[in-house]
């Protein structure tokens, strides 16, 4: 086929002061541009490879003439090169044109070297269609520079979320309690302001509950103080466990914790703290060979009914809180 070509030049008198382009001239050109040429029958078998395709793929010349290409493919590329060939249809139609793909060539070693092809079908002047004509460029070193490039990022990627990991780990100490897992007061107060803001623009109650637990001195004085710390872990974890997703736990400080309950109302509320009442009066916290028993004091206030600002909110609840104090410990107030 190219061959035919090279012979209609040669013979073209239209440009006789022109130097002929010999056979020789050519394939000198084609090996020295970098690229690889090829020829294929209708068949897709070999019918000329030029020198940079044969040592592209480490085979001579001579071995791969005869055969198909379909041989020196990845089953991957090969089933590509199949559906794009599919897609183009008849190559001898008037709208068969170039076909372009990459993928990995197998080398005579089993490796597997990267191409960039585009072939286009040839045809006599008779039209008869002949075979295909290509151009591979080798990017094999692009191909291993985009996977390394795809390894720095995944490791960026990683290196990222940790860094944003640590960042949420260093956020979460900061506002949490770390003796009993619940948020600290400070977090309490952000947050909580914002709530009694929505709750008012959304026109929804915003219950608040507080608890204080009951004999607490008493405890550090008979068991010391790591059975202390020990009462308040008990009672953070059961608030963490118990409390709705959109509710939130805090310590207030000492002995003294409170949840805010976003869109419940008073008489949810005071059954909630009720709840956690009876819970914890049920518990048996073992520490150090000695059983504990624990019980709070709980105050229950909501926003709109007993209260239109946050600081009073908490001075409703806390009033309420050492009423029951004052009425034997034990039990929830909810109301004036």
């Amino acid at each position: 086929m190219l061959m035919d070509w090279m012979d209609r030049n040669a013979m073209n008198p239209a440009a006789p002061h022109r130097r002929l382009l010999t056979e020789s001239r050519l394939f000198a050109m084609i090996n020295a541009s970098g690229d690889c040429f090829w020829e294929l029958d209708v068949d897709r078998r070999f019918v000329y490879i030029s020198e940079n395709l044969a040592r592209m793929l480490g085979y001579g010349a001579e071995e791969l003439v005869g055969r198909s290409v379909l041989e020196v493919l990845t089953p991957e590329y090969k089933l590509e090169v199949m559906r794009l060939a599919m897609q183009r249809g008849d190559p001898k139609a008037a709208s068969a044109g170039a076909m372009r793909h990459e993928g990995a060539f197998v080398r005579k070693d089993g490796s597997t070297t990267w191409g960039d092809t585009v072939s286009v079908p040839v045809f006599d002047d008779a039209g008869a269609h002949l075979g295909y004509f290509g151009i591979t460029r080798d990017i094999t070193q692009r191909k291993h520079d985009e996977q390394a490039l795809r390894e720095a990022n995944a490791q960026l990627q990683a290196q990222v979320q940790r860094i944003n990991q640590l960042h949420e780990q260093v956020r979460e100490q900061t506002i949490r309690d770390e003796l009993t897992g619940v948020y600290n007061r400070r977090h309490f107060v952000a947050v909580a302001e914002r709530e009694l803001a929505r709750a008012r623009r959304a026109q929804q109650p915003l219950s608040l509950v507080m608890l204080d637990v009951d004999h607490f001195k008493r405890v550090n004085d008979d068991y010391g103080h790591p059975a202390g710390d020990e009462a308040l872990r008990v009672i953070g974890l059961l608030l963490r466990s118990t409390s709705r997703a959109e509710d939130l736990a805090c310590r207030l400080g000492g002995e003294e914790f409170a949840v805010l309950m976003p869109g419940m109302d008073h008489p949810g509320a005071v059954a909630r703290a009720q709840e956690w009442r009876a819970a914890l009066a049920s518990l048996k916290t073992r520490f150090a060979g000695v059983d504990l028993s624990l019980t709070a004091s709980f105050g229950v206030a909501t926003y709109p009914q007993h209260a239109d600002t946050l600081d009073a909110l908490m001075s409703s609840v806390d009033k309420r809180l050492y009423r029951a104090k004052e009425a034997g410990r034990n039990q929830v107030i909810g109301a004036e």
